[in-house]
């Protein structure tokens, strides 16, 4: 298994989005969110429309929920599930099963503000 795999994010409801290569040598979503963050917050794919015109003392977004939206190519849809909520348990699973594919399914993060 290679060392780092291609991952497309979305930011929904936007058209917000990036290619990340993710380590999965030593998966953790705590680097994973790191990661995300910070691409985020540099990206000029990521960049929010008329995002010059915030405030700069507008609260920081953060990771509220991840979800790896699932391609239907080569899957049966009447069992494979359109979408899976990416949670500690299942992150090592969702990896392998990313690791496997062809780059098709996409990861959905959902940013919100900080409370």
């Amino acid at each position: 298994m290679t060392s780092q795999i291609p991952i497309m994010f979305t930011l929904p409801p936007s058209n917000r989005h990036e290619l990340i290569l993710l380590d999965v040598e030593k998966p953790s979503l705590k680097a994973l969110n790191k990661q995300l963050t910070a691409t985020i917050a540099s990206s000029p794919n990521c960049e929010e429309f008329m995002a010059k015109h915030k405030a700069a003392d507008t609260p920081k977004e953060q990771i509220l929920e991840l979800k790896v939206h699932w391609s239907s190519a080569g899957r049966d849809r009447k069992v494979w599930p359109e979408y899976t909520i990416v949670t500690e348990a299942n992150f090592p699973a969702i990896l392998e099963v990313l690791s496997k594919g062809d780059a098709k399914d996409v990861l959905e993060v959902k940013v919100g503000k900080e409370e």
